[in-house]
């Protein structure tokens, strides 16, 4: 089995790369604008063709994808100059799925974001359940998971927690802060997406997954903060300026996180839990660890 991965060398593409390299034998094309910065351990460097190219463009990106079975896609525009990601991504994802139709790949996987889409979703979450709409209304086949945060290194949403945490001495948190949220850690994230690729589908699905725990940001900050041995004040307030949680982030985030922490903090509104229990029945050896496991995971080495 062939397995690209599009946006492979994001957070998310340079991990499953390496959990697929690692645990597998299959054969990888690592697939991004950048592909050729990526740092192939010289044990896997036979099984991996870094392909430089960008998702829009179509002959590239058809022969790119030529003998693949199963693509994963981890595409999004909100780091980029132009501000109407959401038209950005949809085109991205119908060049993407015009690919994928003209090569024969046989499955593609795509992370979204938990939320409600009865619900008003931020800009961010409502872009990334419209990517997989295309996808799965144009693609054979399609795994869509949705998630929440993300916990380990890199992981944008996780490492701008961890910034302000160490950081801040005192915190004002505004009132989205009791929103409730499920975190998944990475290693379970991994091990979803790397199933995915072999479970018996017959058909598109959207799966939500998430970690054992349902907390709120405000106790996820906290539990962080003690983690560390940190005790910053906390101090709730009903109404935080836009303009001032822009400003926190460019201060105290790396610049790159801040750019589109800023588009991914609206988010914060939006309960992002899990609401059915389709993870549990398509993989159910895969059991979710609580935060703390999570937590102590980013520890090891990657």
């Amino acid at each position: 089995m062939v397995i690209a991965i599009v946006g492979a060398s994001g957070f998310l593409g340079t991990n499953l790369l390496r959990h697929i390299l690692t645990t597998t034998d299959y054969p990888v094309r690592a697939i991004s604008r950048r592909a050729s910065s990526i740092t192939v351990e010289p044990a896997f460097r036979e099984r991996v063709t870094l392909i430089d190219t960008d998702v829009l463009d179509d002959s590239d990106m058809t022969a790119a994808m030529l003998g693949v079975d199963v693509a994963y896609y981890f595409v999004h525009m909100m780091g980029q100059a132009n501000k109407d990601f959401y038209t950005q991504e949809a085109v991205a994802a119908n060049r993407f799925s015009a690919a994928v139709i003209a090569a024969g790949v046989k499955r593609v996987v795509y992370m979204g974001g938990l939320g409600n889409d009865h619900e008003q979703l931020s800009a961010h979450l409502a872009s990334r359940h419209n990517t997989g709409t295309i996808l799965r209304e144009n693609c054979p086949l399609v795994l869509e998971f949705r998630s929440s945060m993300i916990i380990g290194k890199g992981s944008i949403s996780y490492d701008i927690i961890t910034h302000l945490v160490h950081k801040l001495p005192i915190m004002t948190l505004p009132r989205w802060c009791i929103s409730q949220t499920q975190p998944i850690a990475l290693a379970d994230a991994l091990d979803y997406l790397l199933a995915a690729a072999t479970v018996p589908l017959n058909y598109s699905q959207i799966v939500e997954i998430g970690g054992s725990e349902v907390t709120t940001y405000r106790d996820l900050y906290k539990l962080y903060a003690n983690w560390t041995g940190r005790h910053p004040l906390l101090i709730r307030v009903p109404f935080l300026p836009e303009w001032l949680g822009g400003w926190w982030l460019n201060l105290f985030t790396p610049r790159g996180h801040a750019k589109i922490g800023r588009v991914m903090v609206h988010s914060l509104s939006n309960t992002m839990v899990v609401t059915h229990d389709q993870a549990q029945r398509l993989f159910p050896d895969i059991k979710p660890r609580p935060l703390l496991d999570a937590l102590n995971d980013t520890l090891q080495p990657r």
